[in-house]
């Protein structure tokens, strides 16, 4: 009776477990995100992925963490669309917070391992942008969300 209640147990376990390790793989962990030894290779592959402007108008958003830049290199895609270039996580993770943490509308972007693609057409125009930056986190190995509000 013990061993018929422990076998039922058991499989039951096993069938909760199954559907979460089916998941698990669907978001990359942070240790596989791809990263980018020059800003010039970032725009490259974003480049290849979402077809940037040749010429886009404009300057990056420079985000700032105590005063200093976080980023060590930006690049426009288009006009409301940058890539930026992070020397290490802190950097990477604090920026992060920061576009989470605002306030002016809703930020589609999408991080990497030393990198981010961060999209502020809703915010600069009121309109949603026509680069689809969803499909770099997959393309890229990167992780998307909408951050702000």
């Amino acid at each position: 009776m013990k061993r018929r209640r422990f076998l039922d147990i058991a499989v039951a376990i096993f069938l909760m477990a199954v559907p979460l390790t089916g998941c698990a793989g669907q978001e990359p962990g942070l240790e596989n995100l791809q990263s980018f030894g020059s800003i010039d290779e970032a725009y490259a592959a974003v480049d290849d992925i979402v077809d940037c402007d040749s010429k886009p108008v404009g300057d990056p958003v420079v985000p700032m963490g105590d005063g200093v830049p976080l980023t060590s290199a930006r690049r426009l895609c288009s006009e409301n669309v940058q890539i930026d270039l992070y020397p290490n996580q802190d950097a990477l993770e604090e920026s992060y917070q920061t576009w989470a943490a605002s306030r002016q509308g809703k930020i589609p972007l999408v991080r990497g391992s030393n990198w981010m693609v961060v999209d502020l057409s809703q915010i600069a125009t009121g309109q949603q942008s026509t680069l689809n930056i969803e499909r770099l986190a997959e393309k890229l190995n990167g992780v998307y969300a909408v951050v702000g509000a």
